[in-house]
This record gives C-alpha cells, structure tokens and sequence, in this order.
C-alpha cells in the first residue's frame, strides 16, 4: 500500500516496527556523547491499574527533553521502574478476595496475601509496555527497577539504616491521620491527597457546671456551650478549652414559663462576640439562627411574649479556667478505673491558645485521643488518655449504646440522645473540607497510637535551603505549593501497620526492649539466631520469622511488624534503582547518576514524589536530588470536570493515539496550554490542531517531494530570492528560540513556535512561491526546492522531541542520510542566515497585505481580479524593490506606490476591460487546477487545455495572456475548437460563459 494512503496509526505502527529492527533506541544510547551525562529519573508506575489520558501527558514530556538532550550531544540513560508495593496493591487484591478488613486478611494468611500482592501488580503489564511503546516513550523496561525486588528493599534498608544512625527515625505516641478501613496511619502527604468538600453535623452542645467561678456549685442551671462538627467524639470528652485573653458573657436565656407564667431561665457561657453574632437580632429573626440557636425559644399560644437573651456579665477566659462540669458520658471514667489513668484530673476548664472566635462558641470541647490538638493539651496538662474507639473506627464495648457502631455513622445517635436530654443548644450542618483515605476513600479518624516518625524538622532549614537551587517549571511552584509544604514540615508518619511494602528493619528485645536498625542482609545474616531461607524474601512474613541478638542484654530480638510508607521506595529510587550502596556505587559517588537534571510528574507529586525524593536526599546529606523539574496540571475532560468512571468521562489514551496518532495526543499535551495549568481534554481541539499543524505540514512535504521528484536539487547556494533568504532567517530564529526555550525546560511556546513557523512556511513563502517551482527559471526552481527542503531538514530535527514519528517520516520522504532523525545532531543556527531585519519588514509587508485583503472585500474584488495600483504609506516613504514585487504578486496589482506617511494602503479598484480579461484567465487557472486535482494528474502530467466560448473577451483574453494560462494549468498546447474532451465543465466567470476542459497529454 502506498505510504500515504496508509492511516496515520499504520505509519506509527510501521516506524515503531522499524525502530525496533534497527535498534534505533539503543543506537541513542550508544552513540558518542561529547556532553557527558545527563541524568533523567522515571517516576515508577504502578501496573496493577491501566494506563489513563493522564499517563499520556506525562510520559509526553518525559519523553520530550531526554530526546532533546540525546540530539544535543548527552547521554541520557532512561531507566524505567514499577511501583509495587503499598496500599494501592494491598486494596486491589482484598476486592478480588471479597476482604472487609485487616482481620479476613490475617486469616487468609500474610504469605498467601502478598503473594496475591506480588501478582497482581503485573495485572496490566502488557497494557503500559505498549502505551508506552505506542506513544513513542523512549525508556528502558528490559532492565527496569522493581520497588519489590529484594536488592531493592536492601537498599532502602540502607537508607534507613543511615537516618536512624542519625538519631531521625524514632517511635512515637501521637494523634496521626488514620484510615479504620485499612487499618493504619497515613503520611502528611498521603492526608493532602485525600482532601474532599464534605457535609457533617455541627452542634453547639451545653456542658452543665458543677463548680463555677467562685468554687461553688451554681445556684441555678448554668452550662458552658462548646460547639463541634465530629459529635461522636463527645463521648470521649475530658476538658473544655477556652482563651485567657477573649471575652465572654454569661447569658440568661428564657427556657419556658412555670407556675403563674413567671418565667424560668438557664445561664449561658459563650464568647462575647459568637453571642452578638448570634442573639443580637431583631425580634423575629432570633428565632431563626443558624443551627437553630436557642433550640428551646419557641412561641407558645397563650404566653406572653419569647423573652429575649440577656447578658448577665462579661468575664474574661481566664475567670472560666479551673470550672469543671458534668460529664455527657460516663464511659471513660469507667475504663479509666484500675488503670494508670485513674484518678487523672477530668471534666473541667483549661486555657489553651489555640482557641479562637473564628467559627464555634469560643470553648473547644476536647477528646484527648481524638485530634492534634487535643492530644498535645493532654499530654502538656496530664489529662487521662483513654480510647472509647478502636482502630477499626467502632465504639468499644464499654460506649454503652454507642457500642459496635462506626465513628462516623453514630453522629446521629449522640446529636439524638443529647438533644433528648436537653443538652443539645443548637444544630445544623457544616460544608468543609475533610482528610479521606487517598485510595479508598474512607473518612480519616486523627487518632492517638504508636508510630514510627522521621524527624522532618531537623532538616527544615536544608530543604528550604536545597529547594532554592531547583529550578521549577512552572516557576510559582517553587515558592508556592512546593515551597509552602516544606516550610512547616510535619514528621513524617513512616510506618504502615500492612502487609505488602518495605518491612521496618527495626527490631525490638523482647526483654529489655533495647532497638536496633539493620542496614543490609549481610548484617541480617550475620546477626540473625534463626536460619534464613535462601534466597532471602525480606518481606512478610519471612522477615518476621528472622530473630537476631539483642546487643544490651542478649536475648531475642524481633522485628516491628510495620512496613514503611510506599512513598518512601519512590523516593529512594535514585541509590535504590542502582543497588546503592552494594553496587554502582561509584554511578552515584562521581555525579554519572544522581542528581537528575530533570524530573516531570503531576501537580499532586508536590506533596509526594518530589516531596520524598528531597526528604530522602537530604536525609541523607546528598542535596538537592533533582534539578529541573516540570511540573504538570491535571487532565480534567472537555467540560472542566475530573474524570470518573462514575461520571462516564474517561478517555482511553490507546482510542485516541488509534484514531489520531500518538504524534497528536503528545502536541496536544504540549500547546494546548502551560505544562502546570489543567488541561480540558477535548478530542474535537485535538482533531482541529491535527488539521492546523499535521495535515498543512503533511501538505508542504506532499509538495516537496512531487518538485525534487522532477530533479530539482537539494544543495543549498547562499540564497538570494527575498522569499528564501526570509523563510531561511526565520527558520534560524526557530532553531535559536527553540533550543533557547528547551535549555530553560519551557515546552509549550516553542511548540507553538513551531506550529507558527509551519502556517508561515505553508501559507506565505509556499503559496507565494509555488509559481517558481514550475515556471522557466530553472536556477530560481533549484533555489526554491533547495530552501523547502533545507526547512523541512531542520523542521524535522526540531519536531523530533515532540513528535517523533512524524518527524522521522519527514526526515525519511526528504532524504536524510542517517539511520534516523533520533541519530541526527540538534540544528546548529546559521548566523549568516539569521536576519532580524529581514524577518521584520517581512512583517510589515505582511501587515501591508492584510490591510490591501481587506481593502479588496470591502470593493467586492477577489484576489484573482488584478487591480491597475496601489498605494503604500510607510514612515520612511520607501520600500524594497524585492518587498514591492511580492506586494504586486500577493496583492495582484500591476503598480505598487511608496509615499512618506503613517502606514496605510490605498487601492485602486477601478476595473478596465484589460483588467476584467486578466482576472478571468487568473479565474480559469484555478478552475482547470481544481479539475486536475480531482482526475488525480500529478505535477509530472501535462495536458491540451480545451477552452470553447461565444464570447469575444475570451478569445481576447485567450490571445493576450495565452501562455500564462497554459503554464498555469502545466499545459503542453491549448486549443479552441472541436470535440470536447472528456474532462470538461461548463461555468461562468465575469459574466462570460465557457467550457474548459482537458486530455492528458
């Protein structure tokens, strides 16, 4: 089949196929590298999920700068990897097993479930081998890094081994961001990917006091309001938390009338301004506060009128401090009996500045065990530490008749039987955000446990530091999202209470509980009191079964049974893709392979992958483990929406690289706008920029090869055509802006840089141009030929990094001598071409014949009509001879004026009889070329130009501009009678009838 008859998927398919019989990509790698090293690292995937839309857009500009680099003049190893560890995997294999928690998994057994783990996650291999090959990405998988191989893992265990020499990892009891689905505590950057708007209760709550300010039981009902979005944690409540410094107002609040009508009131304590926001409304309109405040003021028929709050006094916060009240709940105080916990100070005021009158009542309630702040109070103020929740998120057997239920599924139940005790003051609802799990979505508890931390503030000031000399793309990041996360670290919650990841080399005497860290498995072996299967699995639960000799008192010493978090194998991945420090060590030592010049992933890898590789390396005291880094946006679909396949928007990338080459699904992940701005994936954009770029580019290089076909030459004179030397500037200003933007990691203007240079080369110096490809000026044709091809030569080299198959297919029709254009070196710019000067007045040229176009629609005159003159205003009063003959030939005017003026342009539109038969044989062109084109004729084809008419201005037309028709049409003769040929067509130009037609010759 011939080659353009091929679809645009078939001709990928075929440079892939030959691609890989030449070696093409190993040729890359293996060619010499006068640069040295460039160093490029892949953020591993995870292939137990299928490739999205959104793996194309990054794997496009992956792809991108490596190749740029290689044509540059480096040496740009591509390592791929695979991520395989983690929850992602763990939560895929317990769906495929019908698991509903930790629990069906310890009884399935540890070995069997990572075994299920290990499987799957090469469930869609097959499927990201050939994405990967079908978008053009150029990475090594034949000697990809596993995050699961055991050499791997050792070297994570190296790492980890180094910061514990540090005194950075340490175990700790702490509130951490827990998911009661998967059993276990999540990082500060796993938590800021689960982010949701979410809609929960909030209650404003009335804790009775039972020894007010003056020490005394108050004499009448008197109850501190603390307001709360999480009811279910008020039955853990243990102090109320209020500010020294703000105000607050007791409040006589009208319950109800009794006896004779005389009414009977409550006392309030609230903040001073949340009442005034409140309560001061006017009459009909207090009633109606938000979350129903107060509850009880209802009117009554009958009774005389809602008697209205009023304020009692007003006190600061530190009067309230030392009150104690009622408990709501008497739980804890029952399971605090018999432990160390009994006989803690509960139930009464503290201060604490973390309250505020932002939102609430201005008094926190607080449940130690239940929130970051909460927490630190406790232990600060020795408050009793008492779980009424297990880790499953359900109430204990000791809540009473909250017993058995999940956390979030007993806010009701609190708010009712609170409110059935008349202690509920007000409720409603809230819309906030709120932290679920990152990958199955359940609503995260912050809940006190032991984990394992990574001390992330005693190296604050170094990643900030190091941050500095990263240069970010888009530039905001750096100081922006990126640098805000690292300017207030949180200690990196490290372990996983899971079965499938990077087991913790800690362990633990089980008599003296002295701790040590293992760096290696040689150390493993060396130490271990129990035999070690060869060759060794370190994961679960082989490593479990591995004792080792306490080095304080010699007992046995067993291993933690925590992994670590899955964001620490990616980060690891520069020493651990290599076996660092076991192997290669001197790739990493000497700068062949760490730092990476460049990384690329997705805006969310601010608060992951970037994020952990420079913790690592810092960690370690390495620096700054990358220093180019493009960061992208989203894909959302067409609408502006996330895809989902709960929404049906999803695209699948293979469909459109199917329908429209991979070529154009990376352009479009290029130009449709800036790397770091979410990108609305539209296919009829895509089909679009196909036809703007693709289709035109493919047009010129159909143009070239039917003109070098007839024996034009491609050997490059210094050109002297203004046409030429323009387009030839321009193209040099290309390659320099190009490089220039490529250097500086910016991708999408010179994309559209290119694109512009295409229409420029296809609409003005081609379309102005075509006639001397097939005039009599053999030396102007040679010229011309030669300057198409050296623009496409060059076109070709710069669209290699972007769109690698077409650019090796243009490079291919043209001519190029090498095996590929991905061989070939990155264009030099030819400074004895690049003129500036040029390059502007052919813009101003350009904008004289936009106005001139215009001029001619507003006269109703097409193009094709000539005009007898125009008229150019410039401020120099002068113009080119060479500009003033492309203004004749573009404009199609017979005499071109320069006057001294403001720029402006004026045209003659008066039309002679001489003038009208120009324009009609200029009409009759077009028409015999458009007939041509549809019998299929090449440029090679000649034909007898048939012209039969009645009217005598035809054959006047005919005699006067006869061999300009004839050599428009690539004629050989023209007659005027006889039988008409079989291609002929009737029509009428300026009032004139004819029938044109012709035989091939």
């Amino acid at each position: 089949m011939p080659e353009e008859r091929l679809s645009v998927s078939k001709r990928e398919q075929k440079i892939l196929a030959e691609w890989e019989e030449k070696q093409i990509f190993e040729k890359s790698l293996a060619k010499e590298a006068p640069k040295g090293n460039f160093v490029f690292f892949e953020g591993p995937p995870t292939a137990n999920g299928k490739p999205g839309i959104h793996h194309a857009e990054a794997r496009a500009f992956k792809d991108l700068i490596p190749r740029f680099k290689t044509m540059q003049g480096y040496h740009v190893d591509r390592k791929g990897g695979w991520d395989t560890h983690g929850l992602p995997v763990e939560l895929e294999v317990e769906k495929q097993l019908g698991f509903k928690n930790k629990l069906d998994i310890e009884a399935y057994g540890i070995e069997a479930f990572n075994q299920k783990c290990r499987e799957s996650v090469w469930t869609y291999l097959e499927d990201w081998k050939e994405f990967t090959r079908r978008l053009g990405f150029w990475v090594d998988l034949k000697n990809a890094y596993v995050t699961y191989a055991p050499e791997y893992v050792e070297s994570l265990w190296w790492v980890i081994k180094q910061i514990w020499d540090k005194g950075l990892l340490y175990k700790d009891y702490r509130v951490t961001p827990h998911c009661p689905r998967c059993g276990t505590s999540l990082s500060s950057h796993e938590l800021a990917q689960g982010y949701k708007e979410a809609t929960d209760p909030a209650v404003y709550v009335k804790f009775k006091v039972t020894k007010g300010m003056d020490g005394k039981a108050p004499t009448e009902p008197e109850f501190l309001v603390a307001w709360t979005t999480t009811p279910w944690t008020l039955p853990a409540n243990v102090v109320l938390a209020v500010n020294e410094d703000i105000e607050y107002v007791v409040v006589k609040n009208f319950l109800k009338y009794g006896g004779n009508q005389v009414p009977i009131y409550e006392n309030l304590i609230i903040a001073k301004d949340i009442f005034e926001s409140l309560y001061k409304r006017p009459d009909e309109d207090y009633l109606k506060l938000a979350f129903n405040l107060p509850y009880a003021c209802n009117k009554l028929e009958g009774v005389p009128a809602v008697k209205r709050p009023e304020i009692v006094r007003t006190i600061k916060g530190k009067d309230l401090v030392g009150m104690e009240y009622e408990p709501l709940y008497p739980f804890t105080r029952e399971l605090m009996k018999g432990t160390s916990e009994e006989g803690k100070k509960a139930w009464y005021v503290v201060p604490a500045d973390f309250v505020s009158t932002a939102d609430g009542s201005g008094i926190v309630h607080t449940a130690v065990m239940y929130g970051v702040d909460d927490f630190n109070l406790g232990t600060k103020i020795g408050l009793p530490k008492v779980h009424l929740v297990g880790l499953d998120g359900k109430f204990v057997s000791a809540a009473g008749p909250f017993a058995g239920k999940f956390v979030k599924s007993a806010d009701a139940d609190v708010v009712a039987d609170l409110e059935s005790r008349s202690l509920l003051l007000g409720k409603g609802t809230i819309e906030h955000v709120y932290p679920f799990c990152w990958r199955c979505k359940t609503p995260l508890l912050y809940y006190a446990k032991d984990s394992w931390y990574i001390s992330m503030n005693a190296v604050r000031e170094t990643l900030i530091s190091e941050n500095k000399g990263i240069n970010w793309e888009p530039k905001h990041i750096q100081e922006g999202r990126f640098g805000e996360w690292i300017r207030e670290p949180k200690d990196w919650a490290f372990s996983r209470e899971r079965y499938w990841g990077t087991p913790l080399p800690v362990w633990v005497c089980e008599a003296c509980g002295e701790k040590q860290c293992i760096g290696s498995f040689a150390e493993l072996r060396e130490k271990a009191i129990t035999p070690m299967v060869e060759p060794f699995d370190p994961h679960r639960p082989f490593v479990d079964f591995v004792l080792v000799k306490c080095e304080t008192c010699g007992k046995d010493a067993r291993r933690v049974t925590d992994v670590c978090d899955v964001w620490f194998d990616s980060g690891c991945m520069p020493f651990a893709e290599w076996h660092y420090p076991f192997e290669n060590k001197e790739k990493i030592d000497s700068g062949a392979a760490f730092p990476a010049d460049f990384i690329s992933e997705a805006i969310d890898q601010t608060r992951g992958w970037f994020y952990t590789l420079l913790s690592v390396s810092v960690l370690l005291g390495r620096g700054r483990p990358y220093k180019n880094v493009i960061c992208l946006g989203h894909i959302l679909d067409a609408k502006g929406k996330k895809m989902s396949k709960s929404l049906g928007n999803i695209v699948e990338p293979m469909e459109m690289i199917e329908k429209y080459g991979a070529d154009a699904v990376r352009w479009y992940m290029y130009t449709v706008n800036q790397p770091g701005e979410s990108k609305r994936f539209d296919e009829k954009a895509l089909a679009d920029m196909v036809k703007k770029v693709f289709n035109i580019l493919g047009n010129v290089v159909n143009f070239s090869e039917m003109y070098s076909g007839e024996g034009k030459t491609s050997e490059m004179c210094k050109p002297t055509h203004v046409l030429d030397r323009w387009v030839l500037a321009r193209l040099q200003m290309l390659a320099r802006d190009v490089t220039k933007g490529l250097e500086q990691y910016q991708v999408t203007e010179p994309a559209r840089n290119i694109a512009s240079f295409i229409d420029e080369l296809s609409t003005w110096w081609l379309r102005r141009s075509r006639d001397r490809f097939k005039g009599d000026d053999q030396a102007d044709g040679k010229a011309a030929i030669a300057t198409l091809q050296a623009c496409l030569m060059t076109l070709s080299k710069l669209m290699a990094p972007f769109v690698p198959f077409m650019s090796e297919e243009i490079y291919g029709r043209i001519g190029g001598t090498s095996e590929s254009v991905h061989l070939e070196a990155w264009p030099d710019v030819d400074d004895s071409l690049l003129d500036e000067t040029l390059v502007e007045e052919m813009g101003q040229v350009r904008s004289i014949v936009s106005k001139a176009l215009e001029r001619r629609a507003d006269a109703g005159r097409n193009v094709r009509q000539a005009l007898a003159s125009m008229t150019v205003s410039t401020p120099s009063g002068e113009l080119r001879q060479e500009f003033v003959n492309v203004l004749k030939d573009e404009v199609n005017v017979h005499e071109v004026v320069v006057k001294k003026d403001d720029y402006a342009v004026e045209l003659d539109v008066n039309l002679t009889p001489e003038l009208v038969r120009e324009g009609t044989v200029r009409e009759m062109i077009r028409r015999v070329n458009a007939m041509r084109k549809e019998a299929k004729l090449t440029v090679q084809d000649r034909i007898e130009l048939f012209v039969e008419s009645q009217e005598p201005e035809i054959a006047k037309a005919i005699e006067e501009h006869k061999d300009e028709l004839v050599a428009g049409v690539l004629g050989a003769s023209l007659r005027t009678s006889g039988n008409r040929p079989e291609v002929n067509e009737e029509f009428r130009v300026n009032e004139f009838d004819m029938v044109i037609g012709f035989t091939k010759k």
